[in-house]
């Protein structure tokens, strides 16, 4: 058993990280250092982007790597959430819509990536999961971003 000096209870051992230079527990448990690294990135969102981007240009190669190996170890995982979406789209799909004209708007995204080189992507502009409101699968409330306003948009509406 060990105490966190930061909480002050006392753990197992296995709650407290290893420090790489010393071999030696740290002195705070793992609990403590989530919670500090999370509050030093939302006090420091620009400084945490840049170092974000930075690992990523020096480290490239070890993040695509690293990608490849969660998948093939969780690919019962991912294929939950992707089967998860398709559901809500199927729900969230009106029996009265004119399937074709949905289908124009993934059309049109293909073709501007392919097209401009940038990947694009449809949007709901109201989510079909959305937080306190849920949007319907329909002409109206899809839109065609790239996969960068899509992704800074996210959830959200």
């Amino acid at each position: 058993m060990k105490t966190c000096t930061k909480c002050q209870q006392q753990k197992s051992e296995t709650e407290f990280y290893v420090r790489s230079d010393t071999g030696k527990l740290h002195s705070w448990c793992k609990s403590c250092k989530h919670q500090s690294g999370a509050d030093w990135n939302r006090r420091n969102k620009q400084r945490h982007s840049e170092l974000n981007a930075q690992w990523y240009e020096e480290n490239k190669e070890q993040h695509l790597s690293n990608g490849k190996t969660w998948y093939e170890n969780n690919k019962a995982r991912k294929l939950m959430t992707v089967t998860a979406r398709e559901k809500r789209c199927i729900q969230a799909t009106p029996s009265w819509v004119d399937k074709s004209k949905i289908l124009d708007f993934y059309t049109e995204a293909k073709r501007l990536t392919e097209q401009t080189g940038i990947p694009h992507e449809v949007d709901h502009i109201i989510p079909l999961k959305g937080k306190n409101v849920s949007g319907l699968n329909v002409p109206n409330n899809l839109q065609i971003l790239t996969r960068q306003e899509n992704r800074k948009k996210a959830n959200k509406y």
